[in-house]
C-alpha cells in the first residue's frame, strides 16, 4: 500500500499534537504510529469537535481510548453517522479509576463501548478472560517500554538517610486512591528503608502520615527519558495498585529489580516469589525482601522470562492488525494473544 493509512486517534490527552512525545502522557503509542501512518490526534478538549474532523479528515480507520473518547465515535456510529471500522483500546477500570465522575455514568459508557466498537484491543488479561464475552473481536496485545536511557542527575544514595537501608521506589499517580500510596507509605515507616516517591505533589493526607519520617521522600516528577536510570537505582520497585498490567510495571521490569505488589489481579501477571512478590501486607512483604537477598535476585532472574516490546515494535503490531481490518484478512487470530508478555 503505497498511500499512509489515515487513523482519527480519539483519546483524553490534553495536548493532540501527537508528533511529539510528551513527557507524563500516554501518548507513546500514537507517536509512533503517526511516524508510518497519516494520524490525527483528537484531545479531551476537542472532543465536540470529533464528527466535523472526521468529516474533514475521512479516515481509514478510528482509535479510541477512554471513556468518553471511545464511546462518542461508537454512539455515532449506531447513528450511521461512522462508516469505517472503529477499534476501542480498552486498557482500563474506567468506572473503577474515574473516581471524579459518576459511577453509574462511567459504567454505562464503559459497556456500551466495549459492546459495540467494532473491535476491542485489550492489555489485561482479566479484562481479556470478560471481554470476548460483550464483544467477539478481541485481541490481547501488549504494551511498549520507553527504552531511553538518559543519565539522570539524582543521586539516590545521597539521599539515603542511612548507609544500610535499600531503597525503595514507587513511580506514577500518587494521589489517586485506587494507587494506595499509603500503604507503602504505612510500610517504609516500619522497615529499614528509604523511600522514593516520584510523582505529583502529594495531598495533605499523605503529607500528615510522612510528617516525622526522614526517610520518606517525595521527589516530584522525573523526565520519561531519565525513568529507566532512576529505577535501576533501587533496591525494591512497588505498585500497589490493583493492576495486572500497567506501563510502570513494565518500566519496573526493564530496570530488572525485585517488584513487590498486590496481591489481587497483579498476580494475573506475575507469579508470586518468580516474578514478583505479591502480597496483601506490604509491611510484612517489604520486611521480607529487604532480609532476604537471595529472594531479590531469584526474582530478578525470573523477571527476564518477561517479553518487553518496545513501543515502535508495539506500534508496527497495531498497523499490521489495522491494515487487515481494513482491507481483509483472514489470519487476524494471530493477534489475538501470540504476542502477549506473558503466557495466558
Amino acid at each position: 500500500m503505497n498511500k499512509k493509512m489515515k487513523i482519527l486517534y480519539i483519546n483524553n490527552e490534553p495536548n493532540s499534537d501527537h508528533s511529539k512525545l510528551h513527557k507524563y502522557s500516554r501518548s507513546f503509542l500514537p507517536y509512533y504510529l503517526s511516524k508510518k501512518s497519516n494520524l490525527l490526534g483528537i484531545g479531551k478538549y476537542e472532543l465536540h469537535k470529533f464528527y466535523l474532523k472526521y468529516l474533514k479528515f475521512k479516515p481509514d480507520i478510528i482509535l479510541s481510548d477512554w471513556v468518553p473518547a471511545g464511546f462518542i465515535p461508537v454512539f455515532l456510529k449506531k447513528l450511521g453517522l461512522i462508516k469505517c471500522p472503529i477499534i476501542h483500546r480498552w486498557e482500563d477500570y474506567y468506572a473503577e479509576t474515574m473516581t471524579n465522575y459518576p459511577y453509574w455514568l462511567i459504567k454505562f459508557m464503559e459497556d456500551y463501548t466495549a459492546k459495540n466498537a467494532d473491535h476491542l484491543i485489550v492489555i489485561h488479561k482479566t479484562i481479556y478472560r470478560i471481554a470476548p464475552k460483550i464483544n467477539n473481536s478481541v485481541f490481547l496485545l501488549p504494551y511498549g517500554v520507553m527504552l531511553g536511557n538518559k543519565k539522570t542527575k539524582i543521586n539516590l544514595d545521597k539521599l539515603k538517610t542511612k548507609k544500610s537501608n535499600l531503597k525503595v521506589i514507587y513511580l506514577g499517580e500518587i494521589n489517586l486512591p485506587f494507587k494506595r500510596v499509603d500503604k507503602i507509605i504505612e510500610a517504609a515507616k516500619k522497615n529499614d528503608c528509604d523511600l522514593f516517591l516520584f510523582g505529583e505533589e502529594p495531598n495533605e493526607k499523605l503529607k500528615e502520615m510522612s510528617k516525622g519520617y526522614k526517610t520518606i521522600h517525595f521527589m516530584g516528577w522525573v523526565d520519561q527519558d531519565e525513568v529507566a536510570d532512576v529505577l535501576r537505582q533501587g533496591d525494591i520497585l512497588v505498585n500497589t495498585a490493583d493492576l495486572d498490567m500497567s506501563m510502570k510495571f513494565l518500566e519496573y521490569v526493564n530496570a530488572g529489580k525485585p517488584i513487590l505488589a498486590l496481591d489481587g489481579k497483579p498476580s494475573e501477571f506475575f507469579k508470586h516469589k518468580e516474578t514478583a512478590y505479591l502480597t496483601q501486607d506490604f509491611e510484612e512483604g517489604l520486611r521480607e525482601l529487604i532480609r532476604n537477598k537471595n529472594l531479590r535476585n531469584r526474582i530478578s532472574k525470573g523477571m527476564k522470562t518477561i517479553k518487553l516490546y518496545s513501543w515502535e515494535e508495539v506500534a508496527d503490531l497495531h498497523l499490521e492488525l489495522y491494515k487487515k481490518i481494513i482491507f481483509g484478512g483472514e489470519d487476524l487470530d494471530k493477534f489475538r494473544e501470540s504476542y502477549y508478555h506473558v503466557p495466558l
